[in-house]
């Protein structure tokens, strides 16, 4: 395996805060490893200090001479006026493209421009006319369609300027021109996010055959299963490796926690015993002045172990865990049933007239591609828009808890103290403390809710559904914002959920975990499969579509 790019004793502070302190790692050809982390952790950071964009403060990020990085951003910038097909096939390296792109350039350099947009203009040119003229006979292109019909982008956006596309869609072409420009490292910063599960497939598949290395930052446990061969966990500023995928992390990380924890109680008893025989030669030392030297340093020994004591750092398990804990009544048999419902929109057919049964306990996880109306069909059956036709019925004694994608159901001008105490009876301590079991300290309760991350306000949509005594819980996406401890956490507390989930999710990880039951929306139709997420996968064939025996009597 070449060596590819090092970093040695890097270390990074902003703001005052130290986000990296003396941190050493190698990325050799073939290398897949993800970097993990919580929320704030400084991940991004040190993908723009491998990438180049950052500089570190002290040590050195080294790389062989002709790397070619690509580095996908969280916040993507492509060029608006180019279409999708011609931003990827630019990537690739296409002379045609770079051909068009060179003579765009030089009509650019002829408007009036100031001495920076200029001088960006001209570099921007030397180093397309550098591609142009040093194309790589050892690289196959791979076709832009190809790569396009893989990620599941539609072939009327093709010839589209990416300025008309939304976010996503933005950051999904940006991918493609990266996977079409097939460069020695891959770095992807939340590559899956605005992906469907069928082009998350196709993504592992093709990051899973690539000679060169790939790092990636994702949420996506089922991704990093299935493509990584090393986890590198960044927590206060140190990384951590293990030498596996996802699966082997988690255990092998509870594993050495254990074993630290152990070794952290063998050491204070120890610490334990010298200090007793401390104290016993200083008392000696009074009586006999022969012993004062022998007491001395025992002493110094003593506060050398000491002062170790403290600064070994059990390795953590991170943050508390969010403690995400619900508390309901059961509910009636038949939580919900709908008969002959259907949905359309904008002369759209959502969901032809089905019929559907959802009873006490069970657990079901909604998918489907991308645009298919999945969110739309889940508000539907939660009671927040009605059906185009048939209708839909919850059972008695259901409380329904409605998670919403957009957290727009969160009123933006409250507290979260405020929005809190208006659902419990809580004193502001109260609402504080019950905060704090979520990961939400002081300063965040007392923050608009508008002005709170997205992970805040995932949690705060949380707590409403605890203190609300929902036994149907209808989730719209509910791990987005959340980092994978606070996941972890919320699936331990829907697991010992005694009341009805219906989810629609991305994360393969927590369909498999939660769901036992997967309905499939496809083309308006829905189909029903009976079992979790992994059967679903393997046996796509056995899904039961759902119809209207109303619909077809009439």
């Amino acid at each position: 395996m070449t060596l590819l790019l090092q970093a040695n004793g890097i270390s990074y502070a902003h703001g005052g805060h130290h986000v990296f302190e003396n941190v050493s790692f190698e990325i050799k050809s073939g290398d897949r490893f993800a970097l993990l982390g919580p929320n704030g952790a400084g991940k991004s950071t040190l993908f723009r200090l491998l990438s180049g964009e950052l500089t570190p403060q002290s040590g050195a990020v080294t790389q062989r001479r002709g790397l070619r990085i690509g580095y996908l951003h969280q916040e993507t910038a492509v060029d608006p006026e180019m279409t999708v097909l011609e931003t990827v096939a630019l990537a690739a390296g296409d002379p045609d493209a770079l051909d068009l792109h060179l003579t765009r350039l030089e009509l650019r350099m002829a408007e009036p421009l100031d001495d920076d947009q200029l001088t960006a203009v001209m570099d921007e040119y030397t180093a397309t006319l550098g591609r142009l003229e040093e194309v790589r006979d050892d690289r196959i292109p791979l076709p832009g369609a190809d790569i396009l019909a893989g990620l599941r982008v539609p072939e009327t956006d093709w010839g589209k300027p990416v300025g008309q596309l939304s976010g996503g869609e933005k950051k999904i072409v940006a991918l493609a021109g990266l996977l079409a420009g097939q460069p020695d490292v891959l770095l992807l910063d939340e590559p899956d996010n605005h992906l469907d599960l069928e082009a998350k497939a196709w993504l592992e598949r093709l990051l899973a055959r690539s000679d060169g290395a790939v790092a990636t930052i994702t949420h996506d446990r089922y991704f990093v299963d299935r493509i990584s061969n090393r986890i590198f966990e960044l927590a206060h500023g140190k990384i951590t490796v293990y030498h596996g995928n996802y699966s082997y992390y988690r255990t092998e990380r509870q594993n050495r926690h254990e074993r630290a924890v152990e070794l952290r109680e063998l050491q204070e008893r120890e610490f334990k015993k010298l200090k007793a025989s401390a104290e016993q030669l200083t008392q000696w030392a009074r009586q006999n002045p022969k012993f004062a030297s022998r007491a001395e340093n025992m002493r110094r020994k003593l506060e050398e172990e000491r002062v170790r004591l403290e600064e070994t750092r059990i390795p953590s398990l991170d943050r508390r865990p969010a403690d995400f804990s619900f508390s309901t009544e059961r509910g009636a048999t038949v939580i919900l049933d709908a008969t002959g419902a259907a949905f359309a929109y904008a002369e759209r057919e959502i969901a032809k007239p089905f019929d559907l049964q959802i009873r006490s306990g069970e657990r079901i996880g909604l998918v489907g591609p991308n645009g298919a109306g999945k969110t739309s069909l889940l508000r539907v059956l939660a009671g927040q828009v009605p059906p185009s036709s048939g209708t839909v019925r919850l059972g008695p004694a259901v409380v329904l808890g409605w998670y919403a994608q957009e957290q727009e159901n969160l009123p933006p001008n409250q507290t979260a103290i405020d929005y809190i105490r208006r659902l419990r009876p809580f004193t502001e301590q109260q609402a504080i403390s019950f905060l704090g079991t979520l990961q939400l300290d002081r300063e965040a309760g007392l923050t608009q809710i508008g002005q709170l991350s997205g992970g805040e306000k995932a949690r705060l949509q949380i707590a409403g559904l605890i203190l609300g005594g929902a036994n149907f819980l209808v989730l719209d996406e509910p791990t987005n914002n959340l980092d994978l401890h606070a996941i972890e956490s919320l699936e331990s507390a829907l697991e010992e959920f005694p009341g009805t989930i219906l989810a629609v999710s991305h994360d393969r990880y927590f369909l498999e975990r939660i769901c036992t039951r997967t309905l499939e929306l496809r083309d308006g139709i829905l189909r029903d499969f009976p079992g979790d997420f992994a059967w679903y996968d393997e046996h796509p064939e056995s899904g039961v579509v759902l119809t209207s025996k109303s619909a077809q009597r009439a």
